[in-house]
C-alpha cells in the first residue's frame, strides 16, 4: 500500500498537470487519516514518513491515556510547514518555535500549538515520553482544542533526527 504523503503529492502532481493542460479537476484533499497503528516497532526499519505515522499513533495512545480524543486526520497545510520548518531547522541549526500566529493564518485554523524535539537515535516513544514530562509541550499535545495534526521528521547533518508536531484547530 504507497503511503498517504506519498499518494497526496502525487495527486497534486496530478492537479498540477491537469491545470497546465487545461483539464477539469477536483480539488485537492485537504486531510487524510493518521493511521491507528505501524507495521514495524523497530525506528531504523522505517522511513520518515512512516515514523511521522508512529508518532502520531504514539501522540495518540498518550492523549486516550489521557481521556482525550484521538487526532483523526492529518492537515495537508499544517504538515507542508512542519514539513517547512523541520527542513529549516535541519539546515540552519536554530533550534527554535516557530510563531504559531503564522501556522494559524497560513491554513486558516482557529488554534495551533507545535513541539520540537532534536537528539540522536530518538524512537516515536522517546520523543513523545520526552514532551509528555515538559509541562509545555504536554500541554500542546494533550490540548483538547487540538483536532488535526502536521508532522515532520528529519535529519540533520550530525546526524540527529528533528521531530516538528503541529497540532491545529480547524476553522
Amino acid at each position: 500500500m504507497q503511503h498517504p504523503r506519498f499518494i497526496t503529492r502525487l495527486a497534486a502532481l496530478g492537479v498540477a498537470a491537469a491545470v497546465i493542460c487545461g483539464a477539469p479537476v477536483a480539488a485537492e484533499a485537504k486531510t487524510w487519516s493518521v493511521p491507528r497503528a505501524v507495521s514495524s516497532s523497530d525506528p531504523t526499519e522505517l522511513t520518515n514518513s512512516e515514523l511521522e505515522d508512529a508518532l502520531m499513533v504514539r501522540i495518540n495512545q498518550a492523549r486516550a491515556g489521557n481521556g482525550l480524543p484521538k487526532i483523526w486526520n492529518f492537515d495537508v497545510c499544517t504538515d507542508r510547514l512542519a514539513e517547512q520548518w523541520g527542513q529549516r531547522i535541519a539546515r540552519t541549526g536554530a533550534f527554535e518555535h516557530r510563531n504559531q500566529g503564522e501556522v494559524i493564518r497560513k491554513c486558516n485554523k482557529s488554534w495551533a500549538g507545535e513541539t520540537l524535539v532534536r537528539g540522536a537515535g530518538l524512537s516515536p516513544e522517546a520523543m513523545v515520553r520526552l514532551w509528555m514530562d515538559s509541562p509545555g509541550h504536554r500541554q500542546i499535545l494533550l490540548s483538547p482544542r487540538a483536532r488535526r495534526a502536521g508532522v515532520a521528521i528529519t535529519r540533520d547533518d550530525q546526524g540527529r533526527t528533528i521531530g516538528v508536531v503541529n497540532l491545529v484547530r480547524p476553522n
